[in-house]
This record gives structure tokens, sequence and C-alpha cells, in this order.
């Protein structure tokens, strides 16, 4: 066992992304992990319209995982506020901390 803190990333597949946009964003997500010290432990994938907090808080505190790694908060949905919200829940409830990979 390493030192290595665990992530899990997330993603909120649309279903206009081909399978070869999937995989830039699964690479995307690594490298920042791994850029950032983090081990990219597993990568949730989701369809619809975004991330549901509550499955997301029951992961990440079942796994004692602190970290999230996300290509950009419109993963988790489209609208600001709201991703905001869900970091806020994110981080105030299972104690992990939501990155963004790419910075608009």
């Amino acid at each position: 066992m390493t030192g290595t803190p665990i992530a899990y990333g997330y993603v909120r597949i649309h279903p206009e992304v081909d399978e070869d946009e999937l995989r830039l964003v699964e690479k995307e997500l690594s490298t920042y992990a791994a850029a950032h010290g983090l081990d990219l432990a597993r990568i949730y994938y989701e369809e619809g319209t975004g991330i549901e907090p509550n499955r997301m808080v029951r992961r990440l505190t079942r796994d004692d995982v602190h970290h999230l790694v996300v290509s950009s908060l419109e993963q988790i949905t489209e609208h600001r506020l709201v991703a905001e919200m869900v970091e806020a829940v994110i981080e105030g409830e299972a104690g992990a901390v939501l990155h963004e990979a790419r910075v608009m």
C-alpha cells in the first residue's frame, strides 16, 4: 500500500460523445491525478443530466476517498450555481476535494 491519496473520477456521458472523445476525457482525468499525486482508482460514468450528489457522497464516504476529479464543473451540470452547490455538498458531507482537470 502506498501513501498516495486515492481519487475517484466522474464522467457524465452525453449522447453525442463517441468512444474516442470519452477516452480523451479518461486520459485527462488520469493525467491530472498523476500530476497532483493522486491515485485515480476508479472512474464513475453516468448518463443523463448530471451527477447524483447523494450517490457520489455515499461512494466517497463508504470507501473513505477524499478526492473527486472531473474534467470540468460542466461534467456535474451545465448550471454553474448548481455545480457549486454540488461541490459544497461533496466537500461538506464527504469531506472530499473536487478537482477540475480542465479549468476553462
